[in-house]
């Protein structure tokens, strides 16, 4: 049986848009929870709930509907304020089942420009935290998710999806490989202490990179950095830059962490010198690609593998084990619609009952306030078993089955109701 689902999103991503393109719609977590609240006080009456995620490589609205027909392509340009005509053939909308398959297949990495990456869970399980903070979900989206999170989790204890050298850090370390003879003793900047800045830091320091990062007031604060890491205040960047053969960014700035202005005096000594931006929206300013002695890398030309590249097996076992849950989440949205008319019957038996002995009650009970407590005792142990029957059913027959069965019964409850 097919089922209408009310639920919709809309998203942009590296597989139709360039990095310039997904800044447009790039949001930090402040925004990102501002934008949510603005949604939910725009469209009461059409939208139940709603879930931003915005990553380096995407931005995706989900949106569970009152049965109002809403476009999330065009709440998303409204958010962000941008003409809907300029986005709209980079932009991707789904709806129902096709929604519920994206998500899980996203949430354990197969959608990822690092195909199988693992930073993706935890993107998706913030975007749902930020979403409850906000009090932006409803029941479905947290449904949904928490699904693709159970599912995503399975995936990866089950299968390696995960190719040698197949995540950004490790290409960028490739990279840095090709540029340089060797990245031992290399000096390296690397701005933000975020996941990636973290990961970026480490594996540097692995390679034998003599590695600096760069932290917001860092001595009033706990920190986490690698043991053998240099640490300076963000301030400071500008002070260290000239020394740097290597620099890194990623953070969640709005704005460009390496100016051109600043920038540009202290790279005229002609020392050759890489640039890796791993931020959306950008860090570094684009102008600096300009100078001869500098390479600029981001997070598209980093590039990643491609899911040709990965074992087949194994990412046919990943859709199995996801077509599970979506035919799991399925069911708990269609068991959750019928909810209702089980109800309903219950209450319909309920009262059928109570009509039926009435006048035999009546005649073996004079006082009325008894009659009227035995009246209440019958109507909540009737709808009680013919609830849990109809709960029963649906444990021992198929779904389509129970599904016709169920219909069948709340027909004949009203009709014997109305005799």
């Amino acid at each position: 049986m097919e089922i209408e689902m009310d639920i919709l999103m809309v998203g942009i991503d590296h597989s139709k848009a360039a990095i310039e393109y997904r800044e447009s719609f790039s949001f930090t977590k402040h925004d990102a929870a501002r934008a949510m609240n603005q949604i939910m006080a725009w469209y009461p009456e059409e939208i139940a709930g709603c879930v931003l995620i915005s990553t380096c490589n995407r931005t995706e609205l989900y949106i569970s509907t009152k049965e109002e027909e809403v476009d999330p392509y065009e709440i998303l340009c409204r958010v962000k304020e941008i003409d809907m005509n300029s986005f709209v053939g980079m932009c991707t909308r789904r709806k129902g089942m096709d929604v519920v398959e994206h998500l899980l297949e996203l949430a354990c990495g197969l959608k990822s420009m690092v195909f199988g990456e693992d930073q993706i869970i935890t993107q998706v399980k913030d975007a749902l935290a930020n979403a409850r903070d906000t009090e932006a979900t409803d029941i479905v989206l947290e449904k949904l998710f928490q699904t693709a999170i159970t599912a995503a989790k399975k995936v990866k204890a089950s299968v390696h999806l995960t190719a040698v050298n197949s995540s950004v850090v490790e290409n960028m370390i490739t990279v840095l490989q090709q540029e340089f003879d060797t990245i031992s003793g290399i000096p390296c900047l690397v701005i933000g202490n975020g996941e990636i800045g973290r990961l970026a830091a480490m594996r540097l320091l692995q390679a034998g990179a003599k590695v600096t990062v760069t932290l917001r007031q860092y001595k009033s604060r706990e920190i986490d950095v690698p043991l053998g890491v240099n640490c300076i205040d963000y301030q400071e960047r500008y002070d260290n830059l000239a020394d740097m053969n290597v620099i890194v960014s990623a953070t969640t700035s709005p704005h460009h962490t390496i100016r051109y202005e600043e920038a540009y005096p202290l790279f005229a000594d002609g020392k050759k010198r890489v640039l890796v931006d791993m931020a959306v929206p950008r860090d570094i300013s684009l102008r600096l690609a300009e100078l001869e002695h500098i390479k600029l890398y981001n997070i598209d030309s980093l590039g990643g593998i491609s899911t040709n590249t990965v074992n087949n097996q194994s990412v046919a076992i990943a859709m199995e084990i996801l077509e599970e849950y979506q035919q799991e989440f399925r069911k708990w949205y269609l068991f959750r619609e019928y909810i209702p008319l089980i109800q309903s019957v219950g209450r319909t038996s309920a009262l059928s009952v109570i009509d039926r002995i009435d006048k035999q009650t009546k005649k073996l009970i004079v006082d009325d306030n008894t009659v009227t407590e035995l009246e209440k005792l019958l109507k909540v142990a009737t709808n009680r078993v013919v609830t849990n029957l109809l709960y029963g059913l649906k444990e021992n027959l198929d779904q389509d089955k129970w599904e016709v069965c169920l219909e069948a019964i709340e027909k004949s409850s009203r009709k014997n109701s109305n005799e």
